[in-house]
């Protein structure tokens, strides 16, 4: 056991549960969930919880305390929570051929590319057991099957029933049924909707699945992890025997994330306990049927963090382990109402919704409710409270949906910004000039007006927000200077541009957002008064500039408005 300064090791990046317990790392006990699939759990069981939040590491977990290849290992679990029940769980405790197959693998952009690596892993099933093709238990023509996956190319069509055969071989060999983990089962539909192959990966991972889980007398049980719920009518056609467990369901809540008590005890354990508030603000606000989660990924990251600095301040770490293609689609393909319901929620406000269970990814832009969904389900969204349950009328229910924390309302403002200063390289900056110089003020706003319509807006209604927007669009020309809070005449005026190269062009530009139901036309003239007032042009007629022009401008909301003189 390697320690630092006396500790264990926070784990970052491992997801193996050997290397984990052998490394002297630091781990949250999460071996109950042993307990709860054998007592509680059905034949096939899908637990869905958003990215990292321990599903791998469970999966390695309980590959370890049933797999029969894995009986050296058995000492892992001494002292852990489920070593209690040794005796009563000795039927499962290395006992079974296990499979396990992380389908993150076929994250590829390419059709071929995602099955060639779903099958490679399904290679490394056959070839972990290949020793029992020297015994005379396992039949010769499944034998002769068993070679033929193991030394064939890539191929759907093959590979399609292939986790089958690999269960009945395994029964004639051990005499027991086989176990099977799937994790991230929908990280190649996922890829696959956003790269354009959506169908096709559809029909590939329904062959995969159906065969293996749906009549297979070699399946002692599964579990299959991702995301989203599965739709039996995309996946599993008529498969009756699948056992679901969202993130609304109160079964296997605390296994997957911090509860607050695991939280305050990896702080203690550090000396941390003063950073409980930061972390709670940043990383807390998930709810797993009735259990308050943490996200456990953010916190072993800023908890690594504070041991190598103390006074380091919380980080999006959650949010930059994936591309956040959800949240990239919900920005780009918003209508006028979703934006409007966005800006609410980075707003602290909530959305009102149906939660449908079965959305898929074929699903997300078939509706707003879809989406709202989507993000409630991968975690940019968490339950506030249930408006309606349906229980007396039989509707279905209505939640009150809001952002869970700090670090999730950071990926949405950095998405949207990338957004935002998209639009903003697509104005034409030479024809703002133009608009300006030649004291076109409804051609300088319309633009401005324009960008802020098309992007959602999380920024307070500031002055300080136009400024910067204004300049930031005016910067980069090599003929104009541009001078910002410029003292000048009796105060400071927002925006001065001289022209550079010769004494010809000064524009002097002042900002003002509306008051209260103030008109947008008042609050422009209003800030062209105030030039006047303050003489802010008397820089430039000390510098000799003959053409000095003027210009108010306001806003209102997402409305710009110039007047000039």
């Amino acid at each position: 056991m390697i320690l630092n300064n006396g500790k264990k090791r926070i784990p970052i990046g491992y997801e193996d549960f050997k290397q984990l317990m052998d490394g002297g790392f630091y781990y949250v006990d999460k071996s109950m969930l042993i307990y709860e699939l054998l007592h509680n759990g059905g034949q096939n069981n899908l637990i869905t919880r958003p990215r990292r939040f321990g599903k791998t590491l469970n999966f390695s977990m309980l590959k370890y305390f049933f797999d029969i290849t894995e009986k050296e290992n058995a000492y892992l679990f001494d002292g852990l929570k489920i070593s209690e029940h040794y005796d009563e769980l000795a039927m499962y405790r290395n006992t079974h051929p296990v499979i396990t197959l992380s389908l993150k693998c076929a994250k590829q952009g390419n059709y071929e590319y995602a099955v060639s690596n779903i099958c490679w892993e399904i290679q490394s099933q056959f070839s972990k057991y290949d020793h029992i093709l020297g015994s005379d238990k396992v039949k010769e023509e499944d034998k002769k099957s068993f070679k033929t996956i193991l030394q064939a190319e890539p191929d759907a069509l093959l590979f399609g029933k292939s986790i089958k055969l690999l269960c009945s071989c395994l029964k004639q060999y051990y005499g027991v049924n086989t176990i099977i983990f799937i994790d991230e089962y929908d990280v190649p539909l996922e890829d696959a909707y956003f790269s354009g192959y959506y169908d096709e990966m559809v029909r590939f991972i329904r062959s995969l699945f159906e065969s293996v889980l749906k009549t297979n007398p070699a399946l002692e049980f599964s579990v299959i992890t991702g995301c989203l719920r599965i739709s039996k009518e995309s996946i599993f056609t008529g498969l009756n025997n699948l056992k679901t467990n969202t993130i609304l369901s109160v079964k296997y809540s605390e296994f997957f994330g911090f509860e607050e008590y695991e939280v305050l005890d990896l702080l203690k354990y550090y000396g941390l306990e003063k950073k409980f508030g930061d972390i709670k603000r940043w990383y807390d606000g998930y709810l797993f049927g009735n259990t308050e989660i943490y996200n456990p990924w953010s916190i072993m990251y800023y908890a690594d963090d504070l041991i190598s600095n103390p006074d380091e301040f919380p980080k999006a770490n959650w949010i930059n382990t994936s591309s956040n293609n959800i949240i990239r689609t919900l920005v780009e393909q918003s209508d006028d109402e979703t934006k409007e319901i966005v800006e609410r929620l980075i707003h602290d406000g909530s959305v009102i919704t149906h939660l449908k269970e079965t959305v898929t990814y074929g699903d997300l832009t078939d509706s707003n409710e879809n989406i709202w969904s989507f993000l409630f389900f991968t975690g940019y969204l968490k339950v506030k409270e249930v408006v309606q349950t349906g229980e007396e009328t039989g509707d279905t229910a209505l939640y009150s949906l809001v952002i869970p924390n700090l670090e999730i309302k950071s990926c949405y403002k950095d998405i949207i910004m990338q957004y935002f200063n998209k639009h903003k390289r697509e104005i034409n900056k030479d024809e703002l000039y133009k608009a300006l110089l030649s004291h076109d003020a409804a051609g300088f706003a319309a633009p401005i007006t324009k960008l802020l319509k098309s992007s959602i807006s999380f920024y307070d209604n500031t002055e300080a927000f136009y400024h910067g927007l204004v300049s930031g669009l005016l910067a980069g020309n090599i003929y104009y200077e541009i001078k910002s809070n410029r003292e000048t005449g009796d105060g400071r005026s927002d925006l001065i541009l001289y022209r550079q190269d010769m004494f010809t062009d000064a524009v002097i530009i002042e900002f003002k957002v509306c008051r209260p139901e103030e008109e947008i036309e008042t609050a422009a003239k209003r800030a062209l008064k105030q030039i006047n007032d303050m003489d802010y042009d008397a820089e430039a007629k000390s510098r000799g500039y003959r053409n000095i022009i003027k210009y108010g401008v306001a806003f209102k909301n997402k409305v710009c408005f110039a007047v000039t003189e």
